[in-house]
């Protein structure tokens, strides 16, 4: 587990520092007028930010990132050749077309990077599934799983994995929506007690298990919400 936080710090540190050198490169030679302009473009465009992440997300719901690429590139080529068909200025295409395109890339690939190393999965305005394939449990080295999602949807999956040993599932959402699939002979014990104004739902048949092995293997499954909904599916 050391190395897969390893790895989830060596990224963070990556995005914050391509983040950190791409507003320094912006703001050199005349910051403060940089900054104003960018503020005055924030102001005026961010719905139409919220919109294209809220569409993004409806597309990821239905097809893989990987799917939009060809399109978009047709969709692109085809607005430029309208454009220039009804004398649309390339100030108006360098100043708003470019731009849109560049953010939907940008959020496309933001979007779709998953953290396929590890029992760990966030969504923060996104929605995106997930699928275990190994096994879990306290008698592995994947004794725990966390899900999380922020004004986002997250869509996990356990059906492909092997339960050896108690398993600790973490699942937090905060004006989002985790749903979650366990194989139907996991014993599942759900704790809601962190949980305000969020609807729980666990839903599916339930195949019967012996007592005698419960103990040895349990899913505790701990949720915490706020304005959001967990869903708990047994297949």
């Amino acid at each position: 587990m050391a190395g897969t936080v390893g790895g989830r710090g060596h990224r963070s540190r990556l995005w914050l520092g391509l983040t950190v050198l791409a507003a320094g490169s912006f703001t050199v030679g005349d910051s403060a007028h940089r900054v104003r302009a960018a503020a005055d473009w924030l102001t005026a465009w961010w719905p139409w930010l919220l919109l294209a992440i809220a569409l993004l997300n409806l597309l990821r719901s239905v097809i893989t990132p990987g799917s939009l690429i060809a399109p978009g590139l047709l969709a692109a080529m085809a607005l430029g050749g309208l454009a220039a068909a009804h004398g649309i200025s390339t100030r108006a295409l360098a100043d708003f077309v470019a731009p849109a395109v560049l953010i939907l890339v940008g959020l496309t690939l933001l979007l779709s990077s998953r953290e396929a190393e590890s029992n760990r999965w966030t969504r923060i305005l996104a929605t995106g599934r997930v699928r275990t394939t190994d096994a879990v449990g306290s008698r592995t080295e994947n004794p725990l799983v966390i899900l999380r999602a922020v004004a986002g949807e997250l869509r996990a999956d356990l059906t492909g994995s092997f339960l050896d040993g108690s398993l600790t599932v973490q699942v937090t959402a905060v004006a989002g929506h985790v749903h979650l699939t366990v194989p139907r002979d996991w014993p599942v014990t759900v704790r809601t007690a962190g949980t305000v104004l969020t609807r729980v739902s666990d839903t599916g048949p339930r195949k019967g298990t012996n007592t005698d092995t419960t103990a040895a293997r349990e899913v505790g499954l701990h949720l915490l919400g706020l304005c959001g909904a967990v869903s708990v599916v047994r297949a």
